[in-house]
């Protein structure tokens, strides 16, 4: 195969990963906010990465993001903890948090 063929095939492939990632990234985009009682959480997401995560009184570093390959569920984990936001609706949401030994749900909003 010449060079700049293969070159040329590469590049292309590379640009369609990135912009299939992207919009798989996409639906989750946006500022998710809920509570229930006393217990209040908020989860900023852009470009793939969680910029905000908001839970139990205080913002919380966020490290090992993963969405799903639909881009609809998205994994993290912070200290003491981890989470699966997970998109039900057009403007709806569902939180599960694992911290302090429980499992918490929450159906949130998109803001």
């Amino acid at each position: 195969m010449d060079r700049r063929v293969f070159c040329s095939a590469l590049v292309a492939f590379a640009a369609a990963s990135a912009t299939a990632s992207a919009a798989d990234h996409a639906g989750l985009d946006g500022t998710w906010g809920g509570a229930r009682g006393s217990l209040s959480a908020q989860v900023i997401v852009t470009g793939g990465s969680v910029i905000g995560f908001y839970w139990r009184d205080d913002y919380l570093d966020v490290t090992d993001t993963a969405f799903s390959a639909d881009g609809r569920l998205l994994r993290f984990n912070f200290a003491g903890g981890r989470a699966v936001l997970t998109r039900t609706g057009e403007r709806t949401a569902g939180l599960e948090v694992h911290d302090r030994g429980a499992v918490v749900r929450l159906d949130l909003k998109r803001d």
